[in-house]
């Protein structure tokens, strides 16, 4: 994993210059594929990435020339690494049949924000006062990429589900109270406790997750409870209707399925995150978009608890 103590502002330069010629070969590569297969759609979705990320190498070099910032050649390729964060988006846009424009945009949000915590840490590690303000000009750059890039995911999202009308999906947009989204979030891990039920791997982290998802299940329990005693606690009816549709979808999808359990909870974890941010971005009431922050934040803890389970029994396999 790359270290975030950067001495130099050459070399935090270069390293950012490096993370951009990262994103142009890899987003090349992953056009090639995805149009070798027949993709055109996720292909033409990361001819545009690579443009992207060209235009932003050509500022950046701009940038260094002047301020007289030479590039240390003793920076090589560099490659993201973040152990917190799923690579569920990034299996899924990687494949060359099956990628979307919605889940490459995903893929490239994920890579932003990475850079963003990356560049953060940096400022606040660093004693170096150019090398802070440096690297907080880099986090809201990458800040700003990742806001433009989920929006481009959000039409993705909206256009794939209006081109496929018979897969039953929730609209994030639906959830217009607090009552809704703890009604959903219930569901949630309703449906992720049946799945850890089935997995038999022998791990201290999947017990600790299973604890959590029942711990968080009651308080969203209680906390709907208090609401609807307050008389503003009904879940829409459209909502319980809609989580009726889901049930069935999910039974039939888990009955074709053939990933393993970890994989499909991996898969379960990263969707409930992208719908509770896409909840954060839009709704109106604040109530709403505080419990969907929260509920983003266990759920991206849950994906690196994931993360370190399946790391684990990997290594069991080749023992």
């Amino acid at each position: 994993m790359l270290s975030t103590r950067v001495k130099t502002t050459a070399d935090l330069m270069s390293i950012a210059l490096q993370a951009e010629r990262e994103a142009i070969r890899r987003y090349t590569e992953l056009s090639t594929r995805t149009r070798e297969a027949g993709n055109e759609s996720a292909a033409a979705l990361f001819d545009r990435m690579v443009i992207e990320e060209k235009e932003h190498e050509r500022l950046l070099l701009e940038w260094m020339a002047r301020e007289s910032i030479d590039a240390n050649p003793g920076i090589g390729p560099i490659s993201w690494r973040d152990p917190g964060v799923s690579t569920t988006y990034d299996d899924e846009a990687r494949n060359p049949h099956h990628s979307t424009p919605y889940k490459a945009l995903a893929f490239a949000v994920h890579n932003e924000e990475i850079a963003f915590r990356f560049y953060t840490h940096v400022a606040s590690e660093s004693d170096n006062e150019a090398v802070r303000k440096y690297a907080e000009i880099l986090a809201r750059e990458e800040l700003g990429h990742a806001a433009l890039l989920r929006a481009e995911r959000r039409r993705a999202y909206h256009a794939e589900r209006n081109a496929s009308p018979a897969q039953s999906v929730l609209d994030p947009r639906s959830i217009n109270s607090e009552a809704d989204l703890l009604t959903v979030a219930i569901h949630i891990d309703q449906r992720l406790t049946a799945t850890m039920n089935t997995i038999t791997t022998d791990s201290p982290q999947l017990d600790a997750l299973a604890r959590e998802v029942q711990q968080q299940i009651s308080s969203n329990e209680n906390a709907l409870a208090i609401l609807a005693r307050s008389n503003s606690g009904m879940a829409a009816d459209e909502i319980h209707g809609k989580l009726a549709q889901l049930d069935s979808c999910h039974q039939q999808t888990a009955e074709k399925t053939t990933n393993p359990d970890l994989q499909r909870l991996s898969i379960y974890c990263d969707r409930s995150f992208a719908f509770y941010d896409a909840i954060v971005e839009s709704t109106a009431d604040e109530a709403t978009m505080v419990a969907a922050q929260r509920l983003t934040s266990s759920a991206l803890d849950r994906i690196g608890m994931l993360k370190q389970v399946s790391t684990g029994a990997h290594k069991s396999a080749e023992t």
